[in-house]
């Protein structure tokens, strides 16, 4: 069985390699930016390549190969630990940010597919994840981002559910 713990903290512990990293993208309607992909919902991002400098780097890239949009005021929210039931543990980063460019679909470079890009109320996007609790938790870390840093007043409903520091959040898959 793997599991995920969310850690409200950043970043990582060093000896937690991050192997993904994830924008919750929102906008001042309290919505967040998902793909519907091949085997579900997600949001934009990935994993890193030997040519990325820094996880921002990452971020920057994936959002734009998946998602066809460039990002602005990215604010880091957490991780969570994934520990598989084979294999070493890691972590997928998860920050929050805002459209900076919004371009024409393009096909991603990796499978040449070509993601439906969909706006979904950021408190409905843990279920269409299918994130369980740590989704939850996460949403609500992304709405208070987007209350307290970018003035979004929509998401103060679902900042309210925003979890402390100290609290991980577990989800057993």
């Amino acid at each position: 069985m793997t599991s995920f713990l969310w850690h409200r903290v950043w970043p990582a512990p060093e000896g937690l390699p991050a192997r993904q990293v994830y924008a919750w993208i929102v906008d001042e309607d309290a919505r967040v930016l998902l793909l519907e992909m091949p085997g579900g919902w997600n949001l934009p991002g990935g994993t890193p390549e030997d040519f990325d400098g820094d996880w921002l780097a990452t971020l920057e890239r994936e959002v734009l190969e998946e998602a066809d949009v460039t990002v602005r005021d990215v604010v880091p929210l957490g991780y969570q630990e994934v520990r598989p039931e084979a294999g070493k543990p890691f972590a997928q980063l998860r920050v929050a940010a805002r459209v900076d460019q919004w371009l024409p679909a393009t096909p991603d470079p990796d499978n040449g597919q070509v993601y439906p890009r969909v706006w979904v109320p950021l408190g409905e996007a843990a279920e269409r994840l299918g994130w369980g609790d740590p989704g939850h938790a996460q949403a609500a870390a992304a709405a208070q981002v987007a209350l307290t840093l970018y003035g979004f007043a929509a998401a103060a409903p679902i900042a309210q559910g925003d979890r402390a520091a100290s609290t991980p959040v577990m989800q057993l898959v």
